[in-house]
């Protein structure tokens, strides 16, 4: 299996993921549980979900994990 990458994630992926938990909390993963669900490693998605808060394409509250949209 290739190394998988930062830039191997497309932002409107991770985006979406983060905008389907905001819209239904319960029963839905988080954008970084959902991610690893995908195979990405859990260091790389933690490291793509705060490179987009650090665009403000994201925000957060406690954790990065349960990251949403700003938009």
């Amino acid at each position: 299996m290739a190394t998988v990458k930062c830039a191997d994630i497309p932002d409107g992926h991770v985006i979406e993921l983060a905008r389907r938990w905001h819209a239904q909390p319960i029963g839905s993963l988080c954008v970084v549980d959902a991610l690893i669900a995908e195979g990405v490693p859990e260091k790389v998605a933690y490291a793509k979900v705060q490179r987009l808060v650090r665009r403000h394409l994201l925000d957060f509250g406690t954790t990065l994990r349960c990251a949403w949209p700003t938009t």
